[in-house]
């Protein structure tokens, strides 16, 4: 449908609703022709902002600032005008109506990126950054799409591979075709080095990618048996009464979530239901559900209770979630200490606290901070911002894997099938490519008026 499009002209609000100012852009070869019937201007300076009233028919409904671009000094390439209005709600969607009326098509989402990329103004990865960078509210994420969509970092490890790779299939596709007048061989050992080399890169990537997509769900689960404080841990981290509290075992039955933020980052705060032999169907289902949240969780806090000794529960918790990060904590503090350093021979970061005096939380809070830390990307390294690419990286792995096998082979045939198929993923990745499905599945995923 993008491909079909691309010789008319579109619009689309560049602002979101609620805005004090509203942007309507129109890009397409009648752009300025729709923008001189609707300010009634004869010309437009490229480049030269101007102050008109818009028109409809002979009645002004608007006096706004027009923005000129002309072909190719515009984001898209193509001939582009944006209408900087009073607000984003009605106003702008009524002009949006009379731009619609005088011939342009209502942009589909991520329409003016897709005509950027097509007419060289951006690459396919930089047009991923600057999505994520304008849909993202984390740090990291906009940190990562900045370098990406501005300095050009997103995949220059990639692009470097790119070359070797095509003087590879060069090579085999001449040895294939023309093999009374190749006197050179491949040289294997270069073969191997480069599938080291462009595997330890997208592993990389994948890895960075990876801890980023993780932070956007980043969960803390609160974990204990039954009465050792979890929700009064959980209402003090949260700094509100958003659990109940109670000497009751088992009174809470189910989880509840809350957000916390660590590092400057919002995550989900779960407090789980003890872990104890139910005595009814409902509590049941809570401790079911709790079991399942450890293999869920990026980080356990396991609460105990520090004035009486470890129970047999304790000790499966701390054997069921030892392949997990987690912080050990020693709660009610308060009331004597009878786990003295047990707990440590389990755990480095072990805290002693009281939910009563507040004695602890600076500790504990440090600690969160400092297991969240360890999972930051690094802002250094270039990350995959969709999914699309994620999945093309493991698919680029699986044949490089393919390639080694066959490496030690006669099969000339089979290596340059398998050498095509990665420089084919990898050009893929870089952005060189035309299909037109996967231009579709991509920027279908993009903001409208991007």
């Amino acid at each position: 449908m993008y491909f079909e499009r691309i010789n008319s002209t579109i619009c689309a609000q560049a602002t979101a609703k609620g805005s004090t100012i509203g942007i309507v852009r129109i890009s397409g070869k009648d752009a300025f022709k729709i923008a001189s019937k609707l300010t009634k201007t004869e010309r437009f300076e490229d480049r030269r902002v101007c102050f008109a009233k818009l028109y409809d028919g002979d009645k002004v409904v608007e006096q706004c600032i027009v923005l000129p671009f002309l072909s190719p000094h515009s984001f898209t390439g193509e001939n582009v005008i944006e209408f900087q209005l009073h607000g984003a709600e009605g106003n702008a969607e009524q002009i949006l109506e009379m731009v619609i009326k005088n011939g342009a098509l209502p942009a589909l989402r991520g329409e003016f990126s897709f005509r950027a990329v097509l007419n060289s103004k951006m690459t396919l990865n930089q047009a991923l950054a600057v999505n994520t960078l304008v849909t993202s509210q984390n740090p990291v994420a906009i940190e990562l799409s900045r370098k990406a969509a501005f300095e050009n970092k997103s995949l220059k490890m990639l692009e470097t591979l790119i070359p070797s790779w095509d003087r590879c299939y060069t090579m085999l596709t001449a040895i294939v075709d023309f093999p009374d007048q190749i006197s050179g061989n491949l040289d294997f050992n270069e073969v191997r080095e480069l599938i080291k080399s462009t595997k330890s890169a997208l592993k990389r990537l994948e890895s960075n990618s990876e801890s980023l997509s993780k932070l956007v769900n980043f969960t803390i689960l609160l974990l204990g048996r039954p009465n050792v404080g979890k929700s009064s841990l959980f209402n003090s981290l949260v700094d509100r009464d958003r659990a109940i509290v109670s000497e009751i075992p088992g009174t809470t039955r189910d989880y509840i979530s809350e957000t916390y933020i660590t590092r400057g980052f919002q995550v989900r705060l779960i407090d789980s239901a003890g872990i104890r032999e139910a005595e009814s169907e409902l509590e049941g289902r809570g401790v079911d559900k709790s079991r399942s949240l450890i293999d869920t969780s990026d980080l356990i806090v396991l609460v105990f209770d520090s004035s009486i000794p470890l129970s047999d529960e304790d000790m499966w918790l701390i054997r069921e979630t030892s392949m997990k990060s987690r912080i050990l904590v020693k709660n009610k503090a308060d009331l004597g200490d009878k786990l003295g350093n047990i707990l440590n021979e389990f755990s480095d970061s072990v805290i002693a606290l009281s939910c009563r005096t507040g004695e602890g939380f600076i500790n504990l809070r440090r600690n969160i901070d400092e297991e969240f830390s360890k999972n930051l990307p690094d802002a250094n390294e270039a990350v995959f911002f969709s999914d699309w690419q994620r999945t093309l990286s493991g698919k680029a792995i699986a044949q490089l894997d393919e390639l080694s096998l066959y490496l030690e082979s006669d099969q000339v045939e089979i290596l340059q099938f398998c050498v095509r198929e990665i420089l084919n993923s990898l050009k893929n990745l870089a952005g060189d490519f035309t299909d037109q499905d996967v231009f579709e599945k991509i920027f279908g995923g993009f903001c409208l008026g991007k």
